[in-house]
């Protein structure tokens, strides 16, 4: 079952030294592999900062465009894991090893419907 953990905390920019943002990064690289290693990894995605973020929507039928994140919280989405894990079970606990649990929170969401070799297929 196809799983999308969401990584979500306070943004740090600027506010990390070297050391620390190298820390972070070696983090993520050894939990990363570590999922691979697993065979449970299917993407990982670390996302730029919610100022670089351009928001889209239509309203009375006019599209509009917003500069940054549509959501107004102290926390930003700053990456995705998404996993192939048998149940949820298995991907609270991989959610639970994610560095970012120490900082922020992890959503861990089931996909339901994936798109793959041209096609939409349903999780399954």
């Amino acid at each position: 079952m196809r799983y999308t953990l969401l990584l979500h905390y306070p943004e740090q920019s600027g506010s990390l030294s070297p050391e620390e943002l190298a820390e972070g990064q070696r983090a993520f690289t050894s939990y990363a592999a570590t999922l691979d290693a697993a065979g449970v990894l299917l993407s990982a995605e670390v996302l730029q900062l919610s100022v670089a973020t351009t928001t889209v929507r239509v309203r009375d039928g006019v599209l509009q465009v917003q500069d940054g994140p549509y959501a107004d919280t102290k926390e930003q989405l700053g990456g995705t894991f998404v996993l192939d894990v048998p149940d949820l079970d298995a991907a609270l606990e991989w959610a639970g090893q994610a560095p970012a649990v120490a900082w922020g929170g992890v959503e861990v969401r089931p996909g339901a419907v994936f798109y793959a070799d041209g096609q939409w297929r349903p999780n399954a």
